[in-house]
């Protein structure tokens, strides 16, 4: 795809974290700004803008005499992110249970009603999974106010864009996962409806320890 000459750099972030989600970009793999300024259809500086704010997520680093490559996260890497997630997110929702208001619930049920249609499909999408479950925690995040905390959450949500199907995995292999998925956010409305900032704040804690446990657990973790 070429970018139009008006681009900026951060339509060419968001095409290169398509590609690492879409695995066209691999972990540990080299960035080459002119292979990328060609195949953008570019010039090479908002590539360098791109990849530096790749770096500052924490899903590039310059490496010297090599140039700027991809991380590789190890095991216990995925492990420290989830249990950041783990003590951060059930944080932002207890909060937004005390702000949130009729509109937002009215929204946040339209963007679940948008992920049943998803996960009801008969052949998945794991990267569609992936950003409407995405789309649905960082609303209600978002409503708690707690910018920083929530700037935080997103930055640990993007390096695990390398890992979009853990997320998805089981339900592609197995749709009887389904059911859980859906009543699991359908939880989190009813709780925010009710203001019931500690039932949800356990219910995302012990989620997170599920998606840990399994992770642990996990021989083939890295997911190409």
């Amino acid at each position: 795809m070429i970018l139009q000459r008006d681009t900026f750099p951060m339509q060419v972030l968001n095409k290169l974290m398509d590609w690492i989600m879409d695995g066209k970009l691999k972990m540990g793999e080299k960035l080459n700004t002119e292979e990328l300024a060609r195949q953008l259809g570019v010039s090479r500086m908002p590539i360098r803008e791109a990849l530096n704010r790749l770096e500052k997520m924490g899903l590039a680093e310059s490496v010297p005499y090599v140039g700027m490559k991809l991380v590789s996260l190890t095991q216990d890497d995925l492990l420290q992110i989830y249990q950041m997630r783990q003590f951060l997110e059930p944080l932002a929702a207890g909060r937004a249970c005390e702000k949130i208001t009729e509109e937002d619930v009215q929204e946040l049920e339209a963007i679940h009603g948008e992920y049943i249609q998803i996960v009801e499909q008969p052949e998945l999408n794991a990267k569609e999974l992936y950003l409407q479950n995405r789309k649905f925690h960082f609303k209600i995040y978002s409503i708690s106010d707690m910018n920083r905390v929530c700037s935080v959450i997103e930055s640990l949500w993007d390096t695990l864009s390398f890992f979009k199907l853990i997320y998805g995995r089981d339900v592609i292999k197995n749709k009887t996962g389904v059911p859980k998925m859906i009543a699991e956010h359908q939880s989190y409305i009813d709780a925010l409806k009710k203001r019931d900032a500690e039932t949800l704040k356990r219910s995302l804690y012990e989620n997170l320890a599920e998606r840990i446990e399994g992770i642990s657990r996990e021989t083939d973790f890295y997911i190409v």
